[in-house]
């Protein structure tokens, strides 16, 4: 089309050349350097160039609105992902049926240790888009109801999708999301270790990848909308956004539970979360801590440079107390969370609540570890130990706070609340240096002589 338009206004030019040659208009004028002919030419020129940038851009934003709606008709080999697996040619995840293949093959055995996976197209697991044959059986019985039904179904009721490894079978590959985004993840079901993936292993990595509108809902331990676990491995770049995450204990808007020098780097939760307690895992561990980034980091880990802005709280039908944080419900044994800060309403103000150790960043910082550089501008609330940056500082253990600031309101229903601690056991060398607070503080409830006794260097 572009081609007969330049052809059309190139003979009208000549026409017009003819009609101003037959007035007595000179030739040099009309056909010189600077002639009729030579500007009708250029114009014709910047009308082409323009009509091919036009063109490019259109193309662009077709592509760009292909890549959202997802392409996974596109895959030539829905099931079975192409590529080595090296860095010239990865693994590609090209549709949903790739995604399902790869979580099969993880939870067989395979860990993709010194391998790289990419997901090539963004996913909506409620796009028909996405999948190369939304209706196929061939993959069976995922979601554990009404035998093998349409994979769309599926994937979108009953358990929903299948996490990409367990604490058996751990995933220590690399994941390069490429800034892509996977939408309308479901999971619902009462197992341990579920998110996108259920448990990363040692030297395991995830990162360029925002998750939106996820539904995790799992009465278990180790939830995460990205992983349920991590131990020793490294997050980065991750953003979940319009989501909710439930579980009963290690619940995180990012991760469930990072061990052993696990790193967390640049992550970003929205999603809502909600505690609702339960009973303790094999190990025996009773922990109900949740947080923003994680639900817990231990032995070494480090989250930095992240953010929640999405709500924390809980059930307030159970018997166990809660740690919650914005970043992490805890962060213990030389962990540190540097750079971070907490916009999102954290914890409970209702009777009945078990929200104690409540904190803007962390619940409960302990053994050597440490909080820097971070702040808080969210509303904290809770039954007890509630504080602007953290809710326990120092159990038992040296810990420091340090260079940290809080803006938003502190409430607790029955005492022990502070801007930077709502408790800080100075008597095991713990600190809190270079920190204020300007949020404002109230109490409900007036402390009594039991938890009097265990206040220290409230702020």
């Amino acid at each position: 089309m572009m081609k007969n338009k330049g052809i059309t206004l190139v003979a009208l030019v000549v026409t017009i050349i003819i009609m101003l040659i037959l007035a007595g208009v000179t030739i040099g004028l009309v056909t010189g350097e600077n002639g009729l002919f030579k500007m009708a030419q250029q114009s014709v020129e910047k009308y082409q160039t323009a009509q091919s940038e036009e063109e490019s851009t259109m193309q662009e934003l077709a592509d760009e609105l292909h890549g959202i709606i997802g392409k996974g008709k596109d895959d030539k080999t829905p099931g079975e992902m192409s590529g080595e697996g090296t860095e010239d040619k990865p693994f590609l995840i090209e549709s949903i049926e790739d995604l399902i293949e790869f979580s099969n093959k993880v939870n067989g055995g395979t860990t993709y240790e010194n391998q790289i996976v990419k997901l090539a197209v963004n996913l909506d697991f409620q796009s028909e888009d996405s999948y190369v044959d939304y209706k196929t059986t061939s993959f069976g019985d995922i979601n554990g109801e009404n035998g093998a039904e349409e994979l769309k179904t599926e994937l979108t009721t009953g358990n929903g999708f299948t996490s990409i490894g367990n604490d058996q079978q751990q995933f220590k590959g690399t994941f390069d999301g490429q800034n892509r985004t996977i939408s309308n993840l479901y999971i619902n079901i009462a197992e341990d270790y579920k998110g996108l993936f259920g448990y990363v292993g040692s030297k395991g990595s995830i990162k360029n990848l925002t998750i939106s509108k996820a539904e995790i809902n799992c009465e278990a331990g180790y939830i995460g909308t990205l992983a349920g676990s991590i131990d020793g491995g490294t997050i980065e770049n991750i953003k979940t956004i319009n989501g909710k995450v439930i579980g009963n204990r290690l619940v995180g808007g990012i991760v469930g539970y990072c061990n052993n020098n696990t790193t967390i780097n640049n992550c970003i939760n929205e999603n809502n979360i909600l505690v609702n307690g339960g009973q303790a895992d094999s190990s025996g561990w009773t922990h109900l801590d949740a947080g923003g980034i994680a639900g817990n980091i231990d032995n070494n880990s480090y989250i930095f440079n992240s953010y929640n802005n999405g709500k924390i709280k809980s059930n307030k039908n159970i018997d166990k107390f809660i740690l919650i944080g914005g970043i992490s419900g805890s962060c213990a044994n030389e962990s540190i969370i540097d750079s971070c800060y907490n916009t999102g309403y954290i914890g409970d103000l209702i009777e009945g609540s078990r929200v104690r150790e409540c904190g803007g960043i962390v619940g409960d910082v302990k053994y050597d570890s440490k909080i820097s550089k971070c702040y808080n501008i969210g509303t904290i609330s809770g039954l007890q130990y509630v504080g602007g940056i953290v809710g326990i500082q120092g159990y038992k253990s040296m810990t420091c706070v340090e260079n940290c600031y809080n803006t938003g309101d502190i409430m607790a229903i029955s005492g022990l609340a502070g801007g930077i601690s709502g408790v800080s056991d100075s008597t095991t060398g713990s600190e809190i240096s270079n920190c204020y607070n300007v949020g404002n503080i109230s109490v409900t409830q007036p402390i009594n002589s039991s938890i009097r006794k265990h206040c220290r260097n409230r702020q």
